[in-house]
């Protein structure tokens, strides 16, 4: 069953009781009504105003999708996952929505299973190109480690230069933790947040956190090096949450950056 066209020009949503979605765009953050996660950015939200909201990938769901990664995979949308079932992208719990292989026994969050596979970063000094691949090849910018705890998968995006590396767990969680206290706490849609709450989301994105590097050299190119790595951090961020247009970037990474 697919989500269908609707008079309202949105979308029917055939696990959402046949409610009218509509397609909207807002700078607060929400929890995802299918898949149970983060989001961020543009959203459908029911025109019934029953408080549902869900991710562009999980209001419009493809029934089958094939993932380069892995290739002997063939994943098929499920509405709810087996118990203590994991992400073979970012290698967090799945509680809703999945993309389940039958035969591999893999599974994927419907926002890691559309990872776009190249991510354009606009910084003062050009434009830096982030790849995504699944298997780590150098220390992350965030952890400060190659392989993460065993056991628990992530994927990477890698700079073309291979200078610049982030588990999508890494940035995943970080983003994770700092909206753990206003939206994550119940399920469904996030509640219209006061205005000391928004003052304090915006204190929590101030403090994201780049481990320096000993190679990263004298305090002047250190404090360079790690505007980079937040503006693309902030990229990362809008791709794993649902969004990855560059208008979300923006505004994450100006909430991250000043």
């Amino acid at each position: 069953m697919h989500p269908s066209s609707s008079a309202y020009g949105g979308l029917i949503h055939d696990y959402h009781h046949h409610h009218d979605l509509m397609l909207e765009y807002d700078e607060m953050p929400f929890r995802c009504y299918g898949c149970l996660e983060a989001g961020f950015g543009h959203r459908y939200t029911c025109v019934e105003q029953c408080g549902h909201v869900l991710h562009m990938d999980c209001a419009n769901p493809k029934a089958i999708l094939a993932h380069p990664f892995f290739p002997d995979c063939v994943f098929h949308f499920l509405v709810s996952s087996e118990k203590d079932c994991r992400c073979d992208a970012c290698g967090a719990g799945i509680d809703g929505y999945v993309y389940h292989c039958f035969d591999k026994g893999k599974n994927l969050h419907p926002c890691c299973a559309n990872l776009k596979h190249r991510l354009p970063v606009e910084t003062e000094e050009g434009t830096m190109t982030l790849v995504l691949r699944h298997k780590s090849s150098s220390k992350c910018y965030k952890c400060g480690k190659k392989h993460l705890i065993k056991g628990a998968n992530s994927w990477m995006y890698v700079s073309e230069s291979e200078e610049h590396h982030f588990h999508v767990s890494c940035v995943k969680n970080n983003m994770l933790e700092i909206l753990d206290d206003f939206i994550l706490g119940g399920k469904g849609a996030a509640p219209n947040l006061e205005s000391n709450e928004i003052r304090a989301l915006d204190k929590g994105l101030h403090k994201l956190s780049v481990a320096r590097r000993k190679d990263s050299g004298k305090k002047g190119k250190f404090a360079k090096l790690k505007k980079i790595v937040k503006i693309a951090i902030a990229v990362v961020m809008a791709a794993v949450f649902g969004d990855p247009t560059a208008l979300v970037a923006a505004v994450i990474a100006n909430l991250v950056m000043h």
